[in-house]
């Protein structure tokens, strides 16, 4: 259909006449086939090859199911087959002959007709509003009004394989409800055919159906009434979408450039490592390729779940688009994971040479930071990762990637780049950004986000940060160790103060003795700047304080990129603090339209973006019931010891009524971990009381990112700690912490009565 698209944009004259042409064509076939039907004996010819079919022994149902075939392009009189078929064969025989017979010949008759007269056809309701919108709803809709026509005695079965031939129907849909919808009529006419008492009745066709027939003529109205609700409900709606389209925008093709410019996205520094990052996820000279006739998903946001969902769907088999307005990688490679990752490697390895003493070694002279060294190494390594994203890849694999902002225009359509993208499904994966706090004054000093402060090139010698979440105290300890004097606001009286208090308490310590300054309890009032400085006014307990800084980085908050998709069109609800509304299945208001990723979901991390990406493929475009509730989710924070939690905390058991027995060891009593001079940290373990049901897990330790996994997969599989206490752990390593806390449970086990058995037992074997 694409083809033939594009054959009729550039000679729209050559292919009118040419469809025209096989239009008459086709025409001349059927009047003379159904004049042949009027003035030749085809009934008795039908009935002798019937009679000759009966002398054929088990070849009998495979001729009669091929010549059904032929029956079913030359419009021959295929209910005398059928009920032939049961006469001859009995029901189970009959019905497997003309079903698979029936079928053949139906979409043998539909490929005719698509195959010479379409092109006519969409030439003629191109411009034609209603007809238009009629052929749209067809093919969108194919599959049910199909199902719905064959389950309908009304209409002709040879005229009706012609006919929607010539529709927008999709030949996978038209078959598949073909294969579906005739299995009733089927039965009932092989079902009459085994009834008659000779051909002689079947040619006649005075076969009585009885209480069966009436049930069949009944059950045939039925669906005759459904054909014509569907199909005007249908048709009406992509009326009314096509006007509101028309309205919004005459000329939708005019309204934006093919190609989009190069000054629509900026990453700065302009140096190499930018553009070659550039040249993978927004290619400046992109061109957009010409829409399908339908999709099976259209994936609006190619950060991680938007591109999770393009690649694994396309992998199976499905016609994908996936259209960006920005950067594909989203802010997981653009300005969160990778990015951030790479800072804190540099500011570790400050940490390290800075603490070598400890480890018996002397770093002769002073120690420099280059820190533009620092960022340009950042920039580089986030480039050579970005191909992994990058538009070209997406199209290898198969996907049609679009540039340019999406936009809604009906429940089952998008328009990028002036052209519309129909769906069978879509997916909204626009993700989520910083939240810009209203502090007064703070807009007009200027301030740094996760999406601006990788842009630097100078280190700021003063850096206020806001925010003592992940986001806020990850930077913070980054930038003092690279040479920043740091000031973290919080507006609460401990930091990470949603984690495990123990474990936040650890990394509190660890910020106060590396020198950050901690702002606790702070009701920040005003930002102005001052001759270059930007001044923040504070109160903290009632007193007001002020403190200068060159740079102010905010770190709290998200808020969900929902603005400008037009969301309204779509019937998909959404609130702009929330996002969009979701239900367990990640199925929008819309139930062709999910949402994944930070733009629906309370967990905003990449994995978690990646789990809900594959729930949604399997929930969209095969029906899955996968629910985002059934995951175990981790998560890290990358501070200096790591933070990793997974599961339930003790206030979370608490608030549920359960009772936790709770094991915990500590990293100091660990060899390696002594070993690595990393030992403050601890596994700290929940499990159901009485049991070694594994509940949660917060882990503080220097890669305990790396560790946490042990416990996720113990969790996912339902392996308690007695399990894990019998899973050989190598020597040393800091994950042996895990199994200690499992022996400790293992030895809870070993209560006064049994360890008495065990001695009297042993005594007695002595």
């Amino acid at each position: 259909m694409r083809k033939i698209a594009e054959k009729s944009e550039k000679h729209p004259e050559r292919m009118g006449e040419r469809g025209y042409t096989k239009l008459v064509f086709l025409l001349l076939i059927v009047s003379g086939l159904a004049i042949s039907l009027f003035l030749l004996p085809f009934k008795q010819y039908v009935v002798a090859v019937l009679e000759w079919t009966k002398d054929l022994g088990v070849w009998g149902p495979i001729f009669l199911a091929g010549f059904y075939v032929l029956a079913a392009v030359l419009f021959l009189p295929g209910s005398v087959l059928t009920l032939g078929a049961g006469f001859l064969f009995g029901v189970p025989a009959g019905l497997a002959t003309v079903w698979i017979g029936a079928n053949l010949g139906a979409c043998a008759a539909f490929l005719v007709g698509r195959t010479i007269a379409r092109e006519w056809v969409a030439q003629k309701v191109k411009g034609n509003a209603k007809f238009a919108a009629i052929d749209e709803a067809l093919g969108r809709e194919g599959f049910k009004v199909v199902l719905l026509l064959r389950l309908s005695p009304v209409f002709p079965f040879d005229l009706l394989n012609y006919a929607l031939g010539i529709t927008k129907v999709s030949f996978r849909n038209y078959a598949l409800a073909s294969l579906i919808g005739m299995v009733p009529g089927t039965l009932m006419y092989v079902y009459f055919g085994s009834a008659a008492r000779s051909l002689a009745e079947v040619a006649a066709g005075k076969v009585e159906g009885g209480i069966a027939g009436q049930a069949f003529f009944w059950f045939g109205l039925a669906a005759t009434i459904a054909v014509a609700l569907v199909v005007t409900r249908i048709a009406r709606k992509s009326l009314k979408t096509a006007e509101v389209s028309a309205s919004a925008d005459p000329k939708p093709s005019q309204a934006l450039p093919q190609t989009l410019l190069d000054e629509e996205v900026e990453v700065s520094p302009d140096d190499e490592h930018n553009r070659e990052l550039v040249s993978n996820v927004h290619p400046p000279n992109w061109v957009n390729p010409q829409p399908a006739e339908r999709y099976n998903l259209v994936v609006i946001g190619a950060g991680t779940a938007g591109l999770v969902t393009a690649a694994g769907a396309a992998g199976l088999g499905a016609k994908v688009a996936l259209v960006e307005r920005h950067l594909m990688g989203g802010d997981c490679l653009n300005y969160g994971c990778v990015p951030s990752k790479a800072l804190i490697r540099s500011s570790r390895a400050y940490a390290e040479i800075r603490d070598s003493q400890n480890y018996g070694i002397d770093v002769d002279g002073k120690v420099t930071i280059a820190f533009s060294s620092v960022m340009e190494r950042l920039r580089k390594l986030r480039a050579k990762i970005s191909h992994h994203d990058s538009a070209k890849r997406l199209k290898d694999l198969g996907v049609d990637v679009f540039m340019g902002n999406a936009r809604f225009t009906g429940p089952n359509t998008v328009e990028v780049d002036g052209k519309s993208l129909h769906f069978k499904k879509a997916v909204i994966a626009t993700g989520a950004r910083a939240v810009h706090p209203g502090i007064r004054g703070l807009a007009v000093a200027g301030f740094l986000t996760n999406e601006t402060v990788f842009s630097l090139t100078a280190r700021p010698s003063r850096l206020a940060v806001i925010g003592g979440g992940p986001i806020g105290c990850e930077m913070a300890q980054a930038f003092q160790r690279l040479g920043s004097q740091v000031m973290l606001f919080h507006k609460n009286d401990h930091i990470l103060d949603r984690e495990d208090r123990d474990a936040a308490e650890i990394i509190q310590n660890r910020f106060i003795g590396e020198g950050v300054r901690l702002i606790l309890n702070s009701d920040l009032k005003e930002v102005e700047l001052v001759n270059g400085e930007k001044i923040i006014h504070f109160e903290i307990g009632g007193k007001r304080e002020s403190v200068a800084v060159d740079e102010i980085l905010v770190g709290a908050g998200r808020a969900p990129n929902v603005e400008n998709l037009n969301l309204e069109a779509a019937g998909v609800q959404y609130d702009t603090r929330r996002g969009v509304f979701v239900d367990d299945h990640l199925q929008t208001a819309n139930p062709a339209i999910f949402a994944a990723g930070d733009v629906s979901m309370n967990y905003k991390f990449t994995h978690t973006a990646d789990a809900a990406a594959r729930i949604v493929i399997q929930n969209a475009l095969f029906k899955g019931s996968k629910k985002l509730s059934a995951l175990t989710v981790p998560w890290c924070t990358y501070t200096d010891p790591e933070i990793a939690h997974v599961g339930m905390y003790e206030r979370d058991a608490s608030k549920h009524g359960i009772a936790v027995d709770t094991f915990v060891k500590s990293l100091a009593e660990v060899d390696r971990a002594m070993l690595d001079g990393e030992d403050e940290g601890f596994v700290k373990i929940h499990v159901k009381k009485g049991t070694d049901q594994i509940l949660g897990a917060t882990i503080v330790a220097a890669h305990a990112g790396e560790m946490i996994s042990e416990l996720t997969l113990a969790m996912v599989g339902k392996l308690g700690l007695g399990t894990i206490s019998g899973v050989i752990h190598p020597y040393p390593t800091q994950a042996e912490a895990i199994k200690q806390a499992a022996d400790a449970y293992n030895r809870t086990r070993l209560t006064p009565l049994v360890k008495t058995l065990f001695t009297k037992w042993l005594s007695w074997t002595r």
